[in-house]
């Protein structure tokens, strides 16, 4: 069982804590990591789990520092902008994907929190950038278009 030392969710920061494991996994493939049977699931020693992942993974995460520049301006942007609607959709969204381990938390939750916001909407650019990497991975190359060209 996680231990609620954090005020709210502690997976959500360790989720925080190993950014480029939501860069490589995205938030749904790093909770899932930490509940298989081959991770240590929801005890204590998910933290150091986390940990060695991020340091076999973090090697393959090129770029991870300029996509967590970019998505902590982004979570600044959309909380200057203030779309109440966006925002509370966004955290919705991000609860969701984290599943079981943050069912301690709710929207209404986050959103009087500003520090656990601003982490739960850097989880979520986080993720959104993974999505977009995966998409430009799997989009074929456009017939009769030679690289460099």
């Amino acid at each position: 069982m996680y231990i609620n030392v954090f005020g709210g969710s502690a997976l959500l920061h360790l989720l925080l804590g190993y950014p480029r494991l939501i860069l490589v996994l995205g938030i749904v493939g790093t909770v899932a990591a930490t509940n298989t049977p081959h991770g240590p699931g929801r005890v204590a020693g998910t933290g150091q789990y986390l940990a060695v992942l991020d340091a076999e993974i973090g090697q393959r995460a090129t770029n991870s520092d300029a996509a967590e520049r970019t998505a902590r301006q982004a979570v600044t942007n959309m909380l200057e902008s203030y779309d109440p609607v966006a925002i509370e959709k966004t955290v919705a969204e991000t609860l969701d994907a984290c599943g079981e381990g943050c069912t301690d938390l709710s929207t209404p939750i986050v959103i009087r929190d500003t520090e656990m916001l601003r982490r739960v909407l850097t989880l979520h650019e986080l993720d959104r950038l993974w999505a977009a990497s995966q998409k430009r991975a799997a989009t074929p190359p456009v017939a009769g278009r030679s690289v460099g060209k």
